[in-house]
């Protein structure tokens, strides 16, 4: 269990700084405001991909085992 949140925990917090960071990129640009609005989208990511990860993690998981077995 502690190594099902953990997963989840590091997995939920990288896949949001990148993603959040990327989306607010292409869709405001570059610009002096931009770390503040990324700061603010990566929060609500954040709050949203940690439990995600950390419960779809092991079905993802199980999933990615069966597909690999099949090619």
């Amino acid at each position: 269990m502690k190594m099902r949140l953990l997963t989840g925990f590091v997995m939920g917090t990288l896949m949001s700084v990148v993603m959040s960071a990327f989306i607010t990129l292409v869709n405001t640009g570059f610009d002096a405001g931009f770390a503040r609005r990324w700061l603010t989208a990566w929060a609500l990511a954040w709050l949203i991909a940690v439990p995600l990860a950390a419960l779809v993690g092991p079905t993802a998981r199980r999933l990615a085992e069966r597909l690999a077995t099949m090619i």
